[in-house]
């Protein structure tokens, strides 16, 4: 149980944001200790630089004697306990001393980066002081030296429940930042579960769940998008993969039942032996027709499944197109449908291939072209893509019939009756091809015409 909770993306966050939020919050505290020891510094500064000043004004005073200055200094210091004062006239006389012991200024210590403050440890207790000279140069007024100090105890013992209090304060402001963390960061993941939901309910049967888009953070759109996006395209998958068995099963019903029926009708009594040999023919023909069946199924499988192209080299398309036109002008001549062709090009391709992905548009436009009308066919050159064309009369196909025209077996007619010879595999098979020379391929139907678009790139 622990070692799942570790591994839980809530949780990652909530010790990532937690870590973050003590790294800020020691900086702060390490910045207001610092700014609020700075704070006292100055101020304790400023009271011994304010008695330095008195203690001058009282020595500046003529005809005062020593017990009277005793006097003045000792009411100087009045309600301030924490202040000791030592001062020498000259250096090495003490003249006054409130501290019970002598402050030698060769014992004061003074800190590396303070450039005024000594230091010095009397009876336990820790000071912080100043020392004043003064020279005047005039041999009738001795030297003075001044060393004020103040006891700094109360400072450090405020100072040391000051960070205990910010520490308690980071700790239970870490706790609480971590608990919401990890809280906010469930809650946000929460969509991630019910997309898990969405996808355990997923079968074959049930693809009509969708996520809410509106009711998502905006982090997770885009992979709630991508996930309706994916079970769009599974739905329409599962459609064609479903219209495709039926088709493959009509399509090979018909020709089993012509061979059965047939068979069964010759072998119902003794026959001639003509007889015999127009019914083989006639199975004949429908075992042929099973055999191309196969044989297109098993070309867009190796298509499918990444099917190499060798043997590629410069083709112009306008010899392949003049080829394919005196190849079906005799059976376009019995519909008394005609060719016309215009433009140049030349495709990198390989050119079984291709021929075989031009017969398949070719032999399309003569099945379905309308008697005695024109195919028109065109290539050029534009934008450094090699564009071609053909185009028939037809009937006009809707939206639907044009998007599903590359499907396997699909037909226009709704009867599925199978009016001309071919296996119904003509135009998926020319899109695989063209898939496999990174060409694109396109119809349209607009007056009573049906344009088939290639795009070489």
């Amino acid at each position: 149980m622990m070692i799942k909770l570790l591994n839980t993306i809530s949780f990652k966050i909530a010790i990532i944001f937690s870590i973050c939020t003590v790294i800020l919050l020691i900086s702060m505290g390490f910045m207001i200790h610092h700014l609020v020891t700075q704070h006292f510094s100055m101020q304790d500064r400023a009271q011994l630089e304010g008695k330095i000043q008195l203690i001058q004004h009282i020595l500046k005073q003529d005809n005062i004697n020593p017990d009277q200055l005793n006097t003045y200094l000792t009411d100087a210091l009045v309600g301030h306990h924490n202040l000791v004062v030592q001062i020498e006239r000259p250096i090495g006389h003490i003249i006054f001393q409130s501290a019970p012991q002598y402050i030698n200024k060769d014992q004061l210590k003074k800190p590396v980066l303070d450039s005024f403050w000594f230091n010095w440890e009397n009876q336990h207790k820790i000071y912080h002081g100043l020392v004043y000279e003064q020279h005047d140069g005039n041999t009738t007024t001795p030297p003075i030296q001044i060393i004020v100090g103040i006891d700094t105890s109360e400072h450090l013992h405020f100072l040391h429940d000051f960070r205990d209090q910010l520490l308690y304060i980071g700790l239970a402001g870490t706790t609480f930042i971590m608990f919401f963390g990890w809280l906010a960061a469930w809650r946000g993941l929460r969509p991630i579960k019910k997309m898990a939901q969405v996808a355990e309910g997923i079968s074959a049967q049930h693809l009509s769940e969708r996520l809410e888009i509106h009711h998502i953070p905006l982090e997770l759109q885009p992979l709630a998008i991508a996930f309706n996006d994916m079970l769009d395209r599974l739905k329409a998958a599962l459609a064609k993969l479903s219209d495709f068995s039926s088709d493959l099963a009509h399509e090979i019903r018909t020709p089993l039942n012509n061979l059965m029926t047939q068979t069964q009708v010759c072998v119902s009594r003794p026959r001639q032996i003509n007889d015999y040999k127009e019914v083989l023919f006639s199975n004949l023909e429908e075992l042929e027709h099973l055999s191309r069946m196969i044989s297109d199924m098993l070309f867009l499988a190796k298509t499918e499944h990444g099917l190499h192209i060798t043997q590629r080299q410069q083709i112009h398309l306008e010899h392949e197109i003049q080829t394919l036109i005196d190849f079906y002008d005799a059976v376009a001549a019995e519909k008394e449908i005609t060719f016309q062709h215009i433009g140049t090009a030349t495709v990198h391709a390989n050119p079984s291939l291709l021929r075989r992905a031009l017969s398949n548009l070719f032999s399309n436009a003569i099945k379905y072209g309308q008697a005695q009308s024109v195919i028109e066919t065109q290539c050029e050159r534009l934008n450094k893509k090699t564009i071609f064309s053909i185009t028939n009369k037809g009937p006009e196909l809707s939206q639907e019939q044009l998007s599903r025209l590359f499907d396997r077996f699909y037909r226009t007619d709704a009867s599925r009756q199978r009016m001309e010879d071919g296996t119904g595999l003509g135009l998926a098979i020319t899109k695989s091809i063209l898939d496999l020379h990174g060409a694109s391929i396109k119809v349209t139907s607009c007056d009573g015409e049906i344009t088939f678009t290639i795009t070489f790139e």
